[in-house]
């Protein structure tokens, strides 16, 4: 007959630890930023449409808190200057109103 020794980890399992959600991710980064940061970031606001971002930018630009070599950060600056100008004459786009159905202005067939 042998004897068994099991560790005593084992012998009283640990509950599994609660869930806790992960605090959400700072989305600026700390001043100053880079000069190809900035370049990044004004990227990623104009291909994802991102208009506070792409103002954020702007704001730290103007700050003067971008760091870099002077020519690199005349080429931002006429950048942002192309990219912030507000379009000309520009409007909301127009949108039909709901019918009666819930069904938009163009799908809905009215019966008399």
């Amino acid at each position: 007959m042998t004897i068994e020794f099991w560790p005593r980890r084992l012998l009283h399992p640990k509950p599994k630890p609660r869930y806790r959600p992960l605090p959400p991710r700072k989305r600026r980064p700390k001043l100053p930023i880079g000069v190809g940061k900035a370049q990044q970031m004004l990227t990623a606001a104009i291909i994802l449409g991102d208009h506070e971002q792409a103002s954020w930018v702007d704001l730290v630009v103007k700050a003067n808190r971008a760091t870099g070599k002077p020519e690199q950060l005349d080429e931002l600056k006429k950048r942002l200057d192309a990219v912030m100008v507000p379009l000309p004459n520009a409007s909301p786009p127009i949108v039909p109103a709901p019918s009666h159905g819930g069904l938009p202005a163009a799908e809905a067939v009215t019966v008399s």
